[in-house]
């Protein structure tokens, strides 16, 4: 029952501070602080006065208690807010440091194929090596063939 209580009490302040805040509420003061110039208002200045006192004397406080209400909201937001950014870069670390070991991986594959290209290259020399020597063994063999 008391919570049900303390959550009116506490929606109400919110909604009429959010409402005092407003410039509209600001323009109406402002007319309301000029009426007694007027001279048809002046007789019941004392009667302004009476509501302008009043009207401060309990909105303060109301304004006091929606502003900190707002602000406890404001906090348990800021709160979310922090944990979501604290979780969100705990998993950019995550993914940059396994990004660094997926490019440690391939820069040691890299080099393997280096080490590879490097043997095949030499293959190759050789390979070209043994196939000239076996182009001038076979050469003298077909000119002879065709001498015949």
């Amino acid at each position: 029952m008391l919570l049900a209580i303390k959550k009116i009490n506490d929606s109400i302040a919110v909604w009429l501070t959010r409402g005092f805040g407003t410039m509209w509420i600001c323009y109406a003061f402002m007319i309301y602080g000029i009426l007694p110039v007027f001279r048809i208002f002046q007789p019941q200045e004392a009667a302004f006065l009476y509501w302008s006192n009043w009207i401060q004397l309990w909105s303060m406080p109301l304004i006091l208690v929606g502003t900190n209400l707002l602000g406890r909201d404001a906090e348990v937001r800021a709160k979310l807010d922090h944990e979501k950014l604290a979780k969100s870069y705990e998993e950019q670390k995550q993914t940059y440091s396994q990004v660094i070991a997926m490019l440690k991986q391939q820069e040691e594959i890299i080099k393997g194929m280096l080490v590879q290209d490097k043997m095949l290259k030499a293959q190759d020399v050789v390979l070209a090596e043994q196939t000239q020597i076996l182009k001038d063994k076979i050469t003298p063999k077909k000119r002879a063939a065709k001498k015949v």
